[in-house]
């Protein structure tokens, strides 16, 4: 958790066939997840010894676990902690995207995926996968818009006069 490797869940998930270790990577997350909290540092009286961006990676790693175990509601408090926490990371705001798209909630899931664009309007990944959401929700004028932000309109007879 201490170094911030987003992709950690992605890495673990696999071990999740089995229920027992399932079981275990949730008690361990959970706990060092109390241990990070602010509340818990503020109340200690040592320094912390972990960056505040530990307990952010933690919450993160646990809304993309219980959204693997289905539990949306579980997975959206975690997430909104998160945003609280630190609102200008784009990761927050695709997992809480892909949140409220499993739970049925495309508008929801479209306007989360628009505030992860906002925060880098260069990145194409994220005006892609907004544009993606948005046609999901059938927005299709709004989804068309983001795509013309990278696209150009090319002229083909203009390309086949010169041959």
């Amino acid at each position: 958790m201490s170094k911030g490797i987003p992709s950690l869940f992605v890495d673990l998930k696999d071990l999740y066939w089995d229920q027992g270790k399932q079981q275990i990577i949730e008690e361990l997350v959970e706990e060092y997840n109390k241990s990070y909290a602010p509340e818990a540092n503020a109340s200690s009286s040592s320094s912390p010894s972990e960056p505040p961006t530990t307990y952010l990676w933690s919450l993160y790693f646990l809304s993309q676990h219980y959204l693997h175990l289905s539990q949306h509601s579980r997975a959206l408090n975690l997430l909104d902690l998160a945003i609280s926490h630190t609102p200008t990371l784009p990761e927050l705001y695709t997992c809480k995207a892909r949140v409220l798209k499993r739970s049925g909630d495309v508008y929801g899931a479209a306007r989360s995926l628009n505030d992860a664009r906002l925060l880098d309007l260069q990145d194409r990944f994220l005006n892609t996968k907004c544009a993606k959401y948005r046609l999901r929700a059938g927005l299709s004028d709004e989804a068309l818009e983001i795509l013309g932000l990278f696209t150009k309109v090319i002229d083909i007879h203009s390309i086949f006069a010169n041959d």
